[in-house]
């Protein structure tokens, strides 16, 4: 079982409230009703992940590399009881890419060598809604957690050559989350959330081409596979907009 970090949580968790409470209208939150489905589409801002290369051997964290500012959009259903409690499952996707160029010293001859890496996450979430006490028909704020199933795959590139994937990476984990909603029109919410989990996969990737060309210049590939292991262990933002049906 994974360990999560809660540094800086509960200053989170104050503005989330306060941010919330300052917008709140005069509309009537849809899910008051005894029970109610609300469908949602969001986008999400995570805030770091961290590929591990020396997943093998004693020193894990020796060679390893972090990512910052990745974004994603999905789409949650949630089944809502009595304005106290709700059920829901998300889905989504999760991509980043960063590019970079890389120095090769080939037959003497200094070549730029234009280089991509990133990753693609699809977390599957069941999660639990608890409404506070202190929560209005105008305004709720609500604390849950769950789990989920995590499936991806590294990507990397070099020139034209990619990576291919030589398993199907996916991780288990749980979550933390909290978040405020208000009605912005009748049966539309506006939702906010933040969420703490730390999915990690191992991706097995190989190049399928001993070498590839740059400029004229053949670069050597190594054809042996390689396992990464992606842990996406950054604070996941999301913002919402939520119809209830």
């Amino acid at each position: 079982m994974k360990t999560f970090r809660y540094s800086g949580v509960v200053g989170e968790i104050f503005l989330c409230v306060i941010a919330g409470a300052s917008l709140a209208s005069a509309q009537t939150v849809p899910s008051a009703a005894p029970f109610s489905i609300s469908v949602a589409f969001k986008g999400s801002y995570t805030t770091s992940a961290r590929f591990l290369y020396n997943v093998d051997k004693p020193d894990q964290f020796l060679d390893s590399k972090y990512f910052s500012s990745i974004f994603g959009f999905g789409g949650s259903v949630r089944a809502n009881f009595d304005g106290d409690f709700a059920v829901g499952i998300s889905t989504g996707k999760i991509k980043f890419a960063e590019s970079s160029i890389v120095q090769y010293i080939i037959g003497g001859d200094q070549v730029l060598v234009p280089v991509n890496e990133g990753f693609v996450l699809y977390p599957v979430e069941l999660s639990g809604y608890f409404f506070l006490p202190f929560s209005t028909d105008h305004f709720r704020v609500y604390l849950g957690g769950g789990v989920g199933a995590y499936f991806g795959e590294r990507n990397y590139s070099i020139g034209a050559e990619s990576m291919h994937a030589e398993n199907s990476p996916s991780g288990f984990g749980i979550h933390v989350l909290t978040g405020v909603e208000f009605a912005i029109f009748p049966k539309v919410m506006l939702q906010s959330e933040l969420k703490f989990r730390d999915p990690q996969f191992d991706s097995v990737n190989k190049f399928q081409h001993a070498s590839t060309i740059v400029n004229g210049t053949v670069i050597p590939l190594s054809t042996s596979p390689e396992t990464t292991r992606v842990n996406v262990n950054g604070i996941t933002y999301t913002l919402s907009i939520a119809y209830t049906l």
